[in-house]
C-alpha cells in the first residue's frame, strides 16, 4: 500500500470513528476496532498512523486554544475528582501512552512522539490498544465541541 493510500485510508478511518461517536453510533465505531486492533486484525498497520492522525487534530485543536503569541512549552496538571494531584505513572498504560504522544506532538518532539504511538500499537494486550484509541478518537470528537 503507498503512503498516499495509507493517509487516506487512515484520514477516512478517523473520520468514520468521530463521526460515529458524534452520532452516538457505537455499533459504527465498534465495527472499525477489529479491523485494527491486534496483531492479527486485517489492518493492524493501520493502528500507529490512525493514532497519530487522531493525536494531529486533537494538538491542532488544544494550539488553537493556545496563547496568540504560542506556547514555547505544553504541560499537563493532571487532578482527580478531588482536585488532588495525580502522577502521571498512576495511570493506565494506554492512557499514558496517548497523554504523553499529544505532549509529544505539542511540544514538536518526533522522538517522543514515535515512541509513545510504538508503544500504544506495539502492546501485547489488545485492551490496551482499544483504550488508547478510545481516548484518541473522544479527544478528537470532544476538543472541537468545547
Amino acid at each position: 500500500m503507498s503512503h498516499e493510500n495509507t493517509q487516506r485510508d487512515v484520514r477516512r478511518l478517523a473520520d468514520q470513528l468521530v463521526d460515529g461517536l458524534d452520532r452516538h453510533d457505537l455499533e459504527s465505531v465498534s465495527r472499525v476496532l477489529p479491523r485494527v486492533i491486534g496483531a492479527d486484525a486485517p489492518d493492524a498497520g493501520l493502528l500507529r498512523p490512525l493514532c497519530a492522525e487522531l493525536v494531529a487534530v486533537i494538538a491542532g485543536e488544544v494550539r488553537a486554544r493556545a496563547a496568540p503569541e504560542g506556547a514555547d512549552l505544553f504541560t499537563i496538571t493532571l487532578s482527580d475528582e478531588t482536585d488532588e494531584a495525580v502522577p502521571i505513572d498512576d495511570l493506565q498504560p494506554a492512557l499514558r501512552a496517548v497523554l504523553r504522544a499529544v505532549l509529544a506532538e505539542l511540544n514538536q518532539d518526533s522522538a517522543g512522539l514515535a515512541a509513545q504511538l510504538e508503544f500504544i500499537a506495539g502492546d501485547p494486550d489488545p485492551c490496551g490498544q482499544i483504550d488508547a484509541l478510545i481516548h484518541l478518537v473522544s479527544w478528537a470528537h470532544d476538543l472541537p465541541q468545547t
